[in-house]
């Protein structure tokens, strides 16, 4: 009897751990602040703030295949997508501007001004020499006139 007793308590022990593992992945979303179990990986953003914003993204990427001219602020009025948002993407290398140095961007390390991302060319290479993971989009180029465009994502980064 002894033996059932404590083979319950560990039960119950095991259990009351178990579950509390389950509410150690719960985050709060960054953007509308509900709770969501959280995979391990990634932002802590929840699957419909994640999916409106892939939405977004599609919008935006629609508005420049048909106005390839626009600058972030046009794109932002007509989109109606924020412009943080918008630089946001840029910052991650999402979208880019054309290369004729009016961006407004520089490199957060040397100030080059620089399309898309944070780091210039220089910049990255040095910091992947030191081992240290960055995007790994190669400068784009655009036909004459663009202003901005998205960068195709790739298979391994969808």
């Amino acid at each position: 009897m002894n033996g059932n007793k404590m083979t319950d308590y560990d039960a119950e022990r095991r259990k009351l751990y178990n579950d509390s593992l389950e509410v150690r992945d719960l985050h709060y979303c960054k953007v509308c602040g509900r709770v969501f179990a959280y995979p391990g990986f990634g932002p802590d953003v929840c699957q419909d703030c994640r999916r409106r914003d892939q939405e977004e993204f599609d919008k935006v990427r629609e508005y420049l295949s048909t106005h390839e001219h626009s600058s972030v602020h046009q794109t932002s009025l007509d989109t109606g997508i924020p412009i943080k948002k918008l630089y946001r993407w840029i910052h991650e290398e999402r979208l880019y501007f054309k290369d004729d140095g009016t961006s407004g961007l520089f490199c957060e390390i040397c100030g080059e001004p620089i399309n898309t991302g944070r780091y210039c060319r220089r910049c990255k290479a040095k910091l992947k020499l030191k081992g240290v993971m960055i995007d790994k989009n190669p400068d784009m180029k655009l036909s004459p006139g663009e202003k901005m465009r998205f960068i195709r994502m790739s298979d391994e980064r969808k």
